[in-house]
C-alpha cells in the first residue's frame, strides 16, 4: 500500500481547520428578542447594558422591544402563549408562579452555577422559584421605606423620623397646615401591606392560607382610616391619580412623608425640595404593635420555554444581572442590587440613600408566591379605597375581599 507524504496530510488537516474555523466566523448571528417592561430612565439603561453585552458577544444580536408596564402582564403572556418570537422578558417576581403554572418558563437549574446562586440574595432568589426550581435571574429589588422631608419635620420640631406608628400618627397630625400636610395615603394594596403587617394581620399564605380577614389585618385598616380621619393625610376627596399626586406632594413640599421605594427615586429627587439630596430622609417604616415589615418585591429576567436559543438567552439574561451592571445600575438608577457581592462596592457603603433602602429590605417579607397573585389584589384594592373613603367599614371590607378570595381559589366558602 502506497504511503501518502506527511506533507500531504499535513496541508489537508490545516485546510480542514481552517475551512472549520472560517465557517464558524461565518455563522450568522444569533438573534434574541427582549421584552422590558421598565421604566423610562431604567429603560434606557438596559437598552445601554445591551449595547455593551453585542460588542463582547458578536454573533449575539438582541432585539428589544419596550413594553408599557401597566400592560406588561397581558402583553408577555400573549407573546407566550400566542407563539410570538420571544426568548426573555423582564418580569415582576409576583408573575413567576403564574408563568410557571402555565408552563411558560424554562428553568435555570442546570445553567446558573453555585457561585452565582450563593452569590444573589436568598430572600429575592426565592422570588423567582416555584416549585422547587429557579426561573429567573433577579437583576433588581425593593421594598417601600418612610421618605421624609427633614426641613418639615425639624421646623415642626422633630429631630427624628417615627419609630413606632403612634409617632407617626402624631408627627403626621402635627405638621398638617396650610402648606402641608402629615403623609400621603396610598389606596393601593400594595402599600397597605406595611400597616397590616404591623397590627400582625396578613393576606394570604403560600399555602393558600386566607388571613386577610384577621383581626390584626383589620387593626392594620383601621389605623390606615384613622390617619385619614385625624386629618394627617392628604386632603383630596378622592385617589385619582394617587400615585403621581402623592410623588408631585412630597417633591414640591406639600407633604412631609410617604411611603414608597427606590424606583421613585430619580423623579422625587429631581423635585424642588430635594435640590440638595440632604434633605430626604429614608428610614424604615415605623412599629407597629406587632413589628414591622415592607413587602419585597422587583423584577428579573426569565427566559420563555420556547425559545430557540435558551443557551445563548441566558448569557444575555446573566450579563445583565452580573455584578459589575448591577453596580452601574445602583448609581445611575438608583436600583438595589440582587447580588452581595454588589454591596462591597465602595461608593453604594456610604451613600446613605442606598443604605437607608438596604435597611428596610433587611426588615422585608415576601408576598404570597402563589399563580393567582398577580389577579388576586385587585378587589383587595377597590375594597381598600372604599374603606378609606368612608364607604365600607373595616371588617366589611375584609370580608369582601375574603369572600372574592374563596371564590378565586375556589375553596370552600
Amino acid at each position: 500500500m502506497k504511503k501518502i507524504p506527511v506533507l500531504i496530510i499535513l496541508s489537508f488537516a490545516i485546510t480542514v481547520l481552517f475551512s472549520a474555523c472560517s465557517s464558524q466566523s461565518q455563522k450568522e448571528p444569533v438573534t434574541l428578542t427582549l421584552m422590558n417592561d421598565s421604566l423610562e430612565q431604567e429603560a434606557e439603561f438596559i437598552k445601554t447594558q445591551i449595547e455593551g453585552f453585542e460588542q463582547a458577544h458578536p454573533n449575539i444580536k438582541v432585539n428589544l422591544i419596550d413594553v408599557n408596564p401597566n400592560a406588561a402582564l397581558n402583553v408577555f403572556k400573549n407573546a407566550l402563549l400566542g407563539d410570538q418570537p420571544l426568548d426573555a422578558m423582564r418580569t415582576d417576581y409576583l408573575w413567576v408562579p403564574e408563568f410557571v403554572n402555565l408552563d411558560l418558563l424554562y428553568p435555570l437549574n442546570d445553567m446558573i452555577s453555585e457561585s452565582d446562586r450563593k452569590d444573589f440574595n436568598p430572600v429575592i432568589l426565592r422570588s423567582v422559584q416555584y416549585n422547587g426550581k429557579i426561573y429567573g435571574l433577579p437583576s433588581v429589588m425593593d421594598a417601600p421605606a418612610l421618605l421624609y422631608n427633614k426641613r418639615i419635620l425639624q421646623e415642626n420640631g422633630f429631630s427624628a423620623p417615627p419609630q413606632t406608628m403612634d409617632e407617626l400618627l402624631e408627627m403626621a397630625r402635627k405638621v398638617t397646615n396650610k402648606d402641608h400636610y402629615g403623609i400621603y395615603l396610598m389606596d393601593a394594596s400594595y402599600f397597605s401591606l406595611p400597616y397590616i403587617w404591623a397590627f400582625g394581620g396578613g393576606t394570604i399564605t403560600d399555602d393558600r392560607k386566607i388571613e386577610i380577614a384577621s383581626q390584626g389585618t383589620i387593626e392594620g385598616l383601621k389605623f390606615m382610616l384613622k390617619l385619614k380621619q385625624e386629618h394627617a393625610t392628604q386632603p383630596y376627596s378622592d385617589f385619582k391619580d394617587a400615585y403621581n399626586k402623592m410623588n408631585l406632594d412630597f417633591k414640591e413640599g406639600r407633604s412631609a412623608m410617604l411611603i414608597n421605594g427606590p424606583w421613585a427615586l430619580s423623579e422625587l429627587l429631581a423635585g424642588s425640595e430635594f435640590k440638595n439630596a440632604d434633605n430626604l430622609g429614608i428610614t424604615v417604616i415605623p412599629k407597629g404593635p406587632k413589628g414591622h415589615a415592607s413587602p419585597t418585591g422587583g423584577h428579573g429576567f426569565a427566559i420563555s420555554k420556547y425559545s430557540k436559543h435558551p443557551k445563548e438567552t441566558y448569557e444575555l439574561i446573566s450579563y445583565l444581572t452580573s455584578t459589575k451592571v448591577q453596580i452601574r445600575q445602583a448609581k445611575e438608577v438608583k436600583t438595589l442590587p440582587t447580588r452581595t457581592s454588589a454591596y462591597q462596592d465602595a461608593a453604594l457603603a456610604v451613600d446613605p440613600i442606598f443604605q437607608g433602602f438596604k435597611k428596610q429590605f433587611d426588615a422585608a417579607k415576601s408576598r404570597p408566591l402563589i399563580p393567582e397573585s398577580s389577579t388576586m389584589f385587585y378587589d383587595f384594592t377597590s375594597n381598600l379605597k372604599e374603606i378609606l373613603l368612608g364607604t365600607q367599614s373595616a371588617e366589611e371590607g375584609a370580608r369582601k375581599i375574603e369572600a372574592s378570595w374563596k371564590d378565586l381559589l375556589k375553596l370552600d366558602q
